[in-house]
């Protein structure tokens, strides 16, 4: 699946820019179906064009009970290793499921772009191939019935959480006045 949105946030591009690479656990409260977001490494290179940052998404979201018995908790996380080229406004990055590798493979791009001194453009493109045959522990006889539900979940959790980053960071502007 490809998702790609466009949001023009009303503020100017640095601050929108420095808001999501260092502080977006701030941003979490306007997400849909995210619990809360871990930095586990934030480093900038040496000359400051660079910072490597690698964030782990703890989702929120309710499973049936007969899928509940094969899935393990970590489905609902996931790792996002970045790269933000600073010089650039834009952000690359590859998802990695904390349950299994090989459940997907995801990489995108977000480029933040001045519209204005007081606007910001938030373009978003991430394509995501699902792989839910690797998922571990699921008995041969019960994978028909349980995979649809284990492909549907992944993409009831990355595909909103990916598209509302925008509106999140509108909504975190509105409730925190500056």
């Amino acid at each position: 699946m490809f998702l790609e949105s466009k949001e023009i946030i009303d503020r100017p591009l640095e601050e929108v820019y420095q808001l999501v690479r260092d502080n977006l656990p701030s941003i979490v409260p306007y997400l849909p179906n995210i619990e809360k977001v871990e930095v586990l490494k934030f480093e900038h290179s040496g000359d400051g064009n660079l910072t490597n940052i690698l964030n782990q998404w703890h989702a929120k979201i309710e499973v049936p009970d007969v899928a509940m018995k094969f899935i393990n908790k970590n489905l609902f996380s996931w790792k996002d290793s970045a790269i933000w080229k600073n010089d650039k406004h834009l952000v690359e990055y590859k998802l990695e499921s904390c349950w299994t590798k090989d459940l997907f493979d995801a990489k995108g791009t977000n480029h933040f772009t001045a519209i204005s001194d007081n606007k910001t453009e938030l373009k978003i493109s991430c394509e995501v191939i699902l792989h839910p045959d690797k998922v571990p522990g699921v008995p041969t006889f019960l994978v028909k019935k349980v995979l649809p539900i284990i492909e549907t979940t992944v993409e009831k959790v990355l595909g909103p959480n990916l598209m509302s980053l925008g509106r999140g960071i509108q909504a975190y502007y509105k409730n925190n006045k500056q």
